[in-house]
């Protein structure tokens, strides 16, 4: 089983990754700007995007990741619902990797309750191991 979650939010303003850095008083694990080269195609990006990846290894539960992401991020909920207010797209982006009837993923009714105390749609990338 091999699992990650992270905390993103995109936006099309010029500015926007280092404005919620600013604004939430958190470094993320990636980050781009409007305008930024992607890659080597010569071309850029058009929106913003400020990603906080969970700091748990990939064998923890994924409800473990989203605990930890959200110890992180609901202190700062008022903050986040601004950022949302003010165009940004939020979302929970998660990967569940496991072989052909491994593993479950179970997310807890409590879990799930705390996730909506936070801006974004939980989107689940599910796939085998390999």
């Amino acid at each position: 089983m091999r699992t990650g979650a992270a905390f993103r939010l995109s936006s099309d303003h010029d500015g926007g990754a280092a404005f919620v850095t600013r604004t939430l008083g958190l470094e993320p694990t990636d980050g781009f700007e409007v305008g930024d080269r992607v890659g080597r195609t010569g071309s850029v990006r058009r929106r913003s995007l400020w990603s906080l990846s969970s700091g748990l290894p990939p064998e923890s539960e994924l409800a473990a990741h989203l605990d930890w992401l959200l110890d992180l991020l609901e202190p700062r909920r008022d903050l986040l619902w601004r950022l949302a207010d003010q165009g940004y797209t939020a979302d929970w982006f998660c990967l569940a990797a496991s072989g052909a009837a491994e593993h479950a993923v179970g997310l807890t009714r409590p879990l799930l309750t705390r996730l909506l105390t936070v801006p974004g749609d939980l989107l689940l990338d599910v796939m085998g191991d390999d």
